[in-house]
């Protein structure tokens, strides 16, 4: 039960924003269709990799979720940090990201 807490809490407060921002931008920056698909799916296959290690260290997780709030941190900095599979996906979309990436 407390899994899927935190999948819930992992989809609508880190992956659903994630997803819409990497959307939005990429697109409005003119990102490849093929850069956009691969980092909405590495922020896809990221929901369950976060929600277990979010589950695992509660307070890792509430404290990644005020830093992103706050604006201390970005979905690309979480991502690059926590789910290394979305490494590549985000190192080719770093043109159209900026700097943020890394």
């Amino acid at each position: 039960m407390l899994h899927e807490f935190f999948l819930m809490l992992v989809s609508s407060l880190i992956v659903e924003p994630a997803q819409a921002e990497f959307s939005s931008r990429l697109a409005q920056l003119g990102a490849p269709p093929a850069i956009i698909r691969d980092v909405s799916s590495c922020v896809s296959a990221a929901h369950p990799v976060l929600a277990r290690v979010y589950s695992e260290d509660p307070v890792h997780g509430v404290i990644t979720g005020i830093r992103i709030w706050t604006g201390m941190t970005t979905y690309q900095a979480v991502l690059q940090a926590e789910v290394p599979a979305c490494k590549p996906a985000l190192e080719a979309a770093r043109p159209y990201l900026g700097s943020e990436v890394g």
